[in-house]
């Protein structure tokens, strides 16, 4: 399981509008807003990948929820996940991030990822990160550097939003370093606001070794 939690920052979360607070396999400089809670339900199929707890060509199944807060120019998004049934004592993982608009249509955050509040021993080690994005309109951009024991990483994407039946339909690819920078695994997937407080995700990822593996994530939205 180590050699994957490097990509536990990972994990997306979206917005009553279904904007993404991370596309597939990387963080972005975007945060739930404020008192907005995301419950997500997750599941990992195919080949090995960050959310494959269950092994290869098993299926793994992950709960957790994310929430933001705002304190004037900064925004905090902080949230816990965790795989379910995998095993009797299955890892609990915190992650938070503090963004920033350091200018118009641009986005700024510093976070860190896999933060193990329980199984420690198991779980491996955080992932810190700093993400830059900016919006140029006929497409979103992202770029940042992840830091971790043996797996610091360059985490690149990009994306673009839609309206379809008057939601929002988002599609975006993300490119990561992965085996200690010696190789890339791409990724492309899709969001979708079923409506106000239901938004479906789904990504696959690519690498160059294995077989390919497939996400699929509901998130239910809410305010408060």
């Amino acid at each position: 399981m180590k050699k994957y939690i490097s990509l536990l920052a990972l994990a997306a979360a979206t917005s009553l509008q279904a904007t993404p607070t991370g596309l597939n396999n990387i963080p972005t400089g975007d945060t739930v807003p404020h008192r907005v809670v995301a419950v997500q339900a997750f599941s990992s199929f195919g080949g090995a990948n960050q959310f494959a707890t269950a092994g290869p060509g098993q299926h793994s199944f992950w709960m957790g929820f994310k929430t933001g807060w705002e304190f004037g120019p900064a925004h905090l998004e902080w949230g816990l996940d965790s795989p379910l049934g995998s095993d009797m004592s299955s890892p609990l993982f915190f992650q938070t991030k503090l963004g920033f608009k350091p200018w118009e249509d641009g986005a700024f955050a510093l976070g860190v990822a896999g933060v193990a509040m329980t199984d420690i021993d198991r779980a491996g080690d955080p992932f810190t990160y700093a993400m830059l994005a900016h919006d140029f309109h006929f497409a979103r951009f992202h770029l940042g550097y992840g830091v971790q024991t043996n797996g610091n990483t360059l985490l690149a994407g990009v994306d673009k939003t839609w309206k379809l039946l008057d939601r929002d339909f988002n599609l975006n690819a993300d490119l990561v370093q992965i085996r200690e920078q010696e190789a890339w695994l791409p990724s492309v997937g899709a969001k979708y606001g079923l409506s106000e407080h239901i938004v479906l995700e789904t990504w696959a990822n690519f690498p160059d070794q294995g077989s390919v593996s497939f996400i699929a994530k509901i998130n239910f939205v809410f305010k408060f």
